[in-house]
């Protein structure tokens, strides 16, 4: 049976976050191109399981940033945008005496922040951008003949 472009994705993809993961978590062993297909990753995972706040809190503000310099690379004006409107929602807070750990963050927001953070989740899910499609399309070519 052939392998979908999401699949395909997926396996591509997953080799540079075990590399990151093999390195301890540090982002810089990774190149530049391959922070982003990690953070694209780790970012399309956690948005389709718990969504911003998911994502944010496990990976923390290194990702988001290469997150958005991938959407970027790709040309994904609406994951980005869902992306940094989430973003802005918990901006308030970094310096939030309350927060001790990131996880702290989804224990503070108003009900109105968790609303406007679900409703960009489900933007986000209905994935008009065709993120694994652009992804893929993109970072294969770019790192698959390198050593």
């Amino acid at each position: 049976m052939e392998k979908n472009v999401s699949d395909l994705w997926f396996d591509f993809a997953m080799q540079f976050v075990d590399k990151k993961n093999l390195a301890g978590g540090d982002w810089g062993s990774l190149t530049e191109a391959e922070q982003e297909v990690a953070a694209l990753w780790l970012l399309e995972g956690d948005m389709y399981n718990g969504g911003f706040l998911q994502f944010f809190c496990n990976w923390g503000y290194e990702a988001y940033l290469h997150a958005v310099r991938a959407l970027n690379t790709i040309t994904a004006p609406k994951a980005l945008a869902i992306l940094t409107d989430c973003y802005e929602v918990i901006d308030a807070y970094k310096d939030d005496p309350r927060l001790e750990a990131l996880w702290d963050i989804p224990k503070v927001l108003t009900e109105e922040e968790s609303d406007t953070l679900e409703d960009q989740d489900e933007q986000f899910w209905e994935d008009e951008d065709k993120l694994s499609e652009k992804a893929y399309a993109h970072y294969y070519l770019s790192l698959q003949l390198k050593p």
